[in-house]
């Protein structure tokens, strides 16, 4: 980072353990095989959407843990939830109707994404999305420390006392903590209550469909116990 100048260089203790190289590499590639399977292999894509489901679980694990015990700074939540931004809005939107499965096969191809996987895929981005309210309402304003601030010794982070403004960047560089928090707020509850009404609406859907499969199991067995002789020799089935 570049100040009047001069070159600032701002650490993050756990950076490489969030967003090391081969963490950033292995969600680029989930990205590439989902985009790859969704054009050239559409079978496939059901399966690529769950490894980008899986490295989004395990970022939303990290950030919510470690969000806990006071281990995540503000700029290891900024980078991971652009990481996890990139995946709900690039990948697992692919989910809904803008696929090639749909395009080529109708609704019908909802059977490809798999009932459970989906409501694991809803559920998960829900989590991300309710964790992006909080982050953008009170983890860059103080809940979660800044890359530089004055501890109870007095004594300050390694870094230097200007890595303490947190920057993003959109469409140029701004603060994170500026007005550029009202439209992340803004995205975050509209995610919230979409991904919310889909799961609810899925859940719904699938607790009827469970209901349907016991009553014909049900039914199943009692015609395998009534399966009475008539006087023909022939059973009730026949």
């Amino acid at each position: 980072m570049a100040l009047d100048g001069l070159s600032i260089e701002c650490h993050s203790e756990r950076s490489t353990d969030y967003y090391g190289l081969g963490v950033r590499l292995g969600v680029y590639f989930a990205w590439l095989g989902s985009y790859v399977a969704n054009t050239i292999l559409p079978s496939e894509f059901g399966p690529a959407a769950d490894t980008s489901t899986i490295f989004l679980l395990t970022l939303l694990i990290a950030m919510a843990n470690d969000s806990r015990i006071g281990d995540l700074n503000q700029i290891d939540g900024l980078v991971l939830m652009h990481l996890c931004g990139g995946t709900v809005f690039g990948i697992l939107s692919l989910w809904g109707y803008r696929t090639r499965l749909y395009h080529d096969q109708g609704p019908g191809a909802v059977r490809r994404f798999g009932g459970f996987g989906t409501h694991i895929r809803l559920a998960v981005s829900l989590g991300v999305s309710v964790f992006g309210l909080w982050f953008w309402l009170y983890g860059v304003k103080g809940s979660l420390r800044p890359m530089w601030s004055v501890d109870d010794s007095g004594a300050g982070s390694l870094n230097p006392q200007e890595c303490g403004t947190l920057y993003t960047f959109f469409f140029a560089k701004v603060r994170a903590d500026g007005g550029i928090r009202i439209f992340y707020i803004v995205t975050c509850v509209s995610c919230i209550v979409y991904y919310g009404v889909m799961l609810l609406v899925s859940s719904l859907a699938g607790w009827v469909s469970f209901g349907r499969l016991v009553e014909l199991v049900q039914f199943h067995q009692w015609t395998a116990r009534n399966k009475g002789k008539y006087a023909t020799g022939f059973t009730q089935h026949e």
